[in-house]
């Protein structure tokens, strides 16, 4: 019975805390296959925001996959690393960190900038300052609050961010640019359908709820089968 109760406990303890944590509706899915140049590292999968970055996410989407005049992701760089921070990457134009495209044009503006990089995992458009989005992006490696309210977030990493770390470990220059070249072997779309939810708790043992349309009623359905069964088995 003291199992029974342990695990009534932590699922209540869980859900208490998703009542806190941040939930995002993933309304699209792209892949990137990585490599450097000895060897594969693995596959990203990024959940994108679509609902909170509308355009930003569209312009994503391209890039993963017809891209821009014979311009995508697949074959870029990752220009820019720093251990505990970040890694850059998506230069479509010039590879090296100074080119800027987008479907609309050589840059637009920003959206929901309300959205914080509380974690590791978020996906946002690098810029040169307000409105500048173009076709680059970070990837968050820890939580980087100095980048809210100044960055897009498209989404997170939903799959693979064992695979980013890898990369965060890249040996570097002192100007953060990486000793060997790091990749996006190859990238495109992967079938979502219907929109999931991700949280933004670095300890999410729910990721499983992603199913789900509605996670925090699911996470409480579960605590009260928890509950039941206990019962049934102390009578």
């Amino acid at each position: 019975m003291e199992f029974q109760k342990v695990l009534l406990i932590v699922c209540f303890l869980k859900c208490f805390y998703l009542v806190r944590a941040r939930q995002f509706r993933v309304t699209d899915q792209v892949y990137l296959d990585i490599r450097d140049e000895n060897k594969d590292l693995g596959r990203v999968v990024i959940g994108l925001f679509g609902d909170l970055a509308p355009k930003a996410v569209k312009n994503f989407k391209v890039l993963a996959t017809n891209g821009i005049n014979g311009m995508s992701y697949k074959g870029t760089s990752f220009n820019r690393i720093i251990k505990r921070f970040m890694i850059q990457g998506g230069d479509v134009v010039s590879d090296d960190g100074t080119g800027s495209v987008s479907i609309y044009g050589e840059s637009f503006e920003d959206e929901n900038l309300d959205t914080q990089h509380s974690s590791a995992g978020f996906v946002s458009m690098a810029n040169k300052g307000r409105n500048t989005n173009g076709c680059q992006f970070i990837i968050t490696t820890i939580g980087t609050p100095w980048l809210d309210n100044l960055h897009t977030i498209v989404g997170k990493i939903v799959e693979g961010q064992n695979v980013v770390h890898v990369v965060e470990h890249t040996p570097t220059d002192a100007q953060d640019r990486p000793t060997r070249r790091v990749y996006i072997a190859d990238c495109g779309l992967l079938p979502t359908p219907q929109p999931f939810y991700v949280s933004d708790d670095p300890y999410d043992i729910w990721a499983w709820i992603k199913a789900s349309t509605v996670p925090l009623t699911m996470s409480f359905s579960i605590l009260g089968f928890f509950h039941w069964m206990m019962r049934k088995m102390e009578i």
